[in-house]
């Protein structure tokens, strides 16, 4: 007669997986099993069956906690996501500085191009690319400081020749008189044309642009206030 091999399961407790937790229901019937398993010659003394419910009554309350927090969190990011949503709806028709380095050329207009340095930079070069990744045009400033700046560029390549209306790329980098290199951050501005909701939150549109409202680093903002020299990039790549 051929008998079965004993293979050994691994054991979980009240029907729970690996990974499970031991959480407030489980507590008591642990308890309650202790209880009906324990030695009527030997039974919990008192104090202990007290202390293990007053365990078992801060497990309940650290629990319920944790559940409030959670819930609260959540109602918290709903309202904050509904606040924002709201605001979004209200800046249609501003114009605003955002965090990005996205160009809109239309025909006929300059388009601005803004930037902040982290330090007095001696040489700074802006690389302007089309939508393969290719510089289109290169445009260098000399003597610049701290701070924000921009300048305007014509919608021309290299050779002078007109580029096509759409979205561009630019990069910033910048050194000091020592050839050291100097932090640059750039921005994406235009005016709000409307609002879209990508899984909640609110886009902002500008042309052919879209903005996420986290990335809004100023709103209504006035270039001729806010910017230490607004120039012609004919001037600034000496043209």
């Amino acid at each position: 007669m051929n008998i079965a091999p004993v293979v050994n399961q691994p054991q979980t407790l009240f029907g729970a997986g690996p990974d499970a937790t031991l959480g407030k229901d489980d507590f008591l019937r642990l308890l309650v099993a202790q209880l009906r398993n324990q030695d009527p010659l030997s039974p919990v003394k008192a104090e202990d069956f007290a202390a293990q419910l007053a365990q078992f009554s801060s497990l309940e309350q650290l629990q319920n906690i944790n559940t409030n927090l959670q819930n609260n969190l959540e109602m918290d990011l709903l309202l904050n996501q509904a606040l924002n949503n709201t605001l979004a709806t209200t800046l249609i028709g501003n114009k605003i500085k955002a965090i990005g380095n996205s160009l809109n050329k239309s025909a006929g207009e300059d388009t601005e191009i803004h930037f902040r340095l982290a330090s007095a930079a001696q040489k700074v070069t802006i690389n302007i690319t089309d939508a393969n990744g290719v510089v289109v045009r290169t445009l260098e400033l000399s003597g610049q400081t701290s701070g924000d700046h921009s300048l305007e560029w014509d919608g021309k390549d290299n050779s002078g020749n007109e580029l096509s209306d759409g979205v561009y790329q630019f990069s910033v980098t910048a050194q000091d008189g020592s050839g050291n290199d100097v932090g640059a951050l750039t921005f994406t501005t235009g005016v709000i044309d409307g609002i879209r909701y990508n899984n909640g939150a609110a886009m902002l549109i500008l042309g052919d642009i879209e903005v996420n409202m986290s990335d809004v680093f100023e709103i209504g903002f006035n270039p001729g206030a806010a910017e230490s020299q607004v120039r012609r990039e004919s001037i600034g790549n000496g043209s």
